[in-house]
């Protein structure tokens, strides 16, 4: 069916239930869109498609707001048991300012449900393509291991700010942080034994490996968040989905600033910036590149950002070419070179 004759159909997904508004005609106020509420199961998902069918629509678009795992799982049954509809999963600054936009007034899930959907219409989403089961896996494991370190941190840090480290405060906190780093552990051993059992994985991460200031927890992290690299996507492309791509501002006479968007993983920028530290100054390119733009008066961690966005692009050259990194290779020049343009 081609992608014309498509009605787009807006979902609002939450832990129990999805909401679903189709957007029949574009002329038609959004808020007479019809919308009805299905359980967030295998069985709700096929009453949804059923009542889509009631309305007589040969075909849908689905469009729905990236909510982790709900999302994810709902985008994984629908390419399981419905292979033919398209599914897009948006992300959700520029859905909630769609929607804002509309000025519904009261926010339900309803509601937002047919914002979304109009949103679907107007824009014309890609569709989303489904990472593989091992890549899902891995962004879960990576995800649920850094929440771990953040939180056994913070422990630590309350247990140290204690009078009494030999109080039954402190004790229970000091066990409860052992018990904690345990399984950090076992999940880094379970993300290992994944990476090893998979070729496709396992081959990139060795090739990132070799960059200096990458390791292999790293490597999975940039994975894990990004997913297989696509020669298909453009540098520009690529940097938007790291939050990494400069942004500029301007106002009327006011003065002119730039900023990086922020958009995508903060887990991948908050990996690349403890990377850069060490990569910066073993990589003579990157460390030139920042004092360059150091001197040329931009702040450290504007120069800081310009060498994570020069690193993920050669990361990327070496996994697409296959080549383990080399500062005089031919790649990683070229790559650095356009990168420097773009800083």
């Amino acid at each position: 069916m081609e992608e014309k004759s498509r009605i787009w159909c807006g979902i609002d997904v939450s832990k129990d239930k999805i909401a679903a508004a189709l957007d029949l005609s574009p002329e038609l106020p959004v808020r007479r869109m019809p919308v009805k509420t299905f359980r967030r199961t295998l069985d709700g998902l096929t009453d949804m498609m059923d009542w889509c069918t009631l309305h007589k629509v040969g075909g849908i678009h689905v469009f729905m707001e990236a909510t982790g795992v709900y999302s994810r799982e709902l985008l994984m049954w629908f390419q399981l048991h419905y292979p033919a509809v398209p599914v897009s999963v948006g992300n959700p600054r520029a859905i909630k300012h769609f929607i804002d936009s509309q000025h519904l007034g009261n926010k339900t899930d309803e509601l937002d449900a047919m914002a979304i959907a109009r949103m679907g219409t107007v824009q014309k989403p890609e569709a989303t393509p489904l990472p593989s089961p091992e890549y899902m896996q891995l962004r879960e494991l990576v995800r649920s291991r850094d929440d771990l370190v953040v939180k056994t941190r913070a422990l630590e840090v309350s247990r140290n700010a204690m009078l009494d480290l030999n109080s039954v405060s402190a004790k229970s906190f000091h066990t409860v942080v052992q018990v904690m780093e345990k399984q950090i552990k076992i999940m880094e051993k379970t993300i290992l034994d994944l990476v090893a059992r998979t070729p496709e994985i396992r081959k990139s991460v060795e090739l990132m490996c070799t960059m200096p200031g990458i390791g292999v927890l790293s490597a999975c992290t940039i994975l894990a968040e990004l997913g297989p690299f696509s020669p298909d996507c453009t540098r520009s492309q690529f940097s938007g989905f790291t939050g990494l791509q400069p942004v500029q501002r301007q106002s009327g006479t006011s003065v002119n600033s730039s900023h990086i968007s922020k958009n995508g993983s903060p887990l991948l920028r908050k990996v690349l910036y403890l990377c850069s530290v060490q990569a910066v100054s073993k990589i003579a390119s990157l460390e030139a590149l920042h004092d360059r733009l150091v001197k040329k008066g931009k702040k450290p961690l504007t120069a800081r950002c310009a060498c994570m966005r020069k690193m993920l692009l050669i990361l990327r050259s070496m996994v697409l070419n296959n080549t383990e990194f080399d500062e005089n290779h031919e790649v990683a020049k070229t790559m650095t070179k356009k990168s420097d343009k773009a800083s």
